[in-house]
């Protein structure tokens, strides 16, 4: 009996050991598993994005249910473009938290890189379900929705984006440009100009506000955009720079073939046509050939007569 209650004893010691060993044991590896995450930031901080991950890899070897572990490794792979291997690694962020929006935008950015458009548009849509109020996951929803375009849909999906964070110049210009393919000109004009006031540097923000006004007709507004694009990138070219450019010097030509014919100075005075003399003198001529035709026409007549009757007949 005493032999047996020493044996418990032993036992319930042992296990108690065991178990503390077991949790030290956890707890370091939770410990050192931060310690390379820690070192995965800082690489990923000097955009030393390949040590990042390897950083990342070693601490998910020692915890590969480190939810954050495989959410940084994925964004680290997005930066190198690694796009497949970033929807992976979001993926398993996604099995240990799987109602996680924030992971399934991320996943969705990956899918939408990769061109594929209903994969990603399926995402995002349980993405924006999740929490509408993500804004990467409203301005990820809205790019799926132009590139399906789905223009009317991604513009509301823009407008959620922007009441989210009003101050993102990119999110303005691509609310512009579906407004722009929707011949929505004047709502297009006020979103680059909104997109311009947060960030006047961008080349390409002046060249679609100068593609709106070349579209309305508006070329001397549309030729100013289009410089400040080339002004702020000298290897920028618009596409309808030399367009612009054409019409502006054909509307030129034209206004001096008007100036040149037209005085706008000087009134415009009636042509009058007045007949020459000669022409009244041959009126006259006409008339009296006209006369005298007439005349021995008559006298030929009564001479005819005269001689029948004088023959009898």
């Amino acid at each position: 009996m005493i032999r047996c209650h020493c044996m418990v004893q032993v036992i319930t010691v042992f296990c108690i050991c065991f178990f503390f060993v077991c949790t030290c044991i956890a707890a370091e590896s939770i410990h050192d598993a931060t310690v390379w995450i820690n070192k995965g930031k800082d690489a990923y901080q000097n955009k030393d994005f390949v040590s990042a991950i390897a950083a990342y890899d070693q601490a998910l070897l020692l915890d590969e249910f480190y939810t954050e572990g495989w959410k940084l490794r994925g964004d680290a792979l997005m930066e190198l473009k690694r796009y497949a291997e970033a929807a992976e690694s979001y993926d398993r962020a996604i099995s240990i938290d799987k109602t996680n929006a924030d992971l399934l935008g991320k996943k969705g950015r990956a899918i939408y890189e990769l061109g594929k458009y209903q994969d990603a548009l399926d995402i995002f849509t349980r993405a924006v379900s999740l929490n509408p109020y993500i804004f990467q996951n409203q301005d990820g929803y809205g790019d799926v929705l132009a590139a399906l375009n789905r223009f009317t849909e991604a513009d509301y999906a823009y407008t959620s984006a922007l009441k989210i964070d009003p101050k993102s110049n990119s999110t303005w210009n691509k609310k512009g440009e579906v407004l722009a393919k929707m011949y929505r000109n004047e709502e297009a004009l006020a979103a680059f100009n909104q997109s311009i006031q947060i960030y006047p540097e961008s080349a390409e923000v002046w060249n679609n506000l100068g593609s709106v006004y070349f579209s309305m007709g508006n070329m001397e507004k549309a030729l100013k955009a289009f410089e400040q694009a080339i002004s702020l990138d000298e290897s920028y070219i618009p596409q309808k720079y030399g367009d612009t450019l054409s019409r502006l010097a054909k509307a030129g030509q034209d206004d001096q073939i008007i100036s040149s014919s037209t005085s706008s100075s000087d009134p415009v005075s009636p042509l009058i046509f007045t007949l020459p003399p000669a022409i009244f003198l041959l009126n006259y001529v006409m008339i009296g050939i006209g006369i005298l035709a007439i005349l021995m026409i008559g006298i030929l007549g009564f001479m005819k007569r005269r001689t029948l009757k004088k023959r009898g007949l």
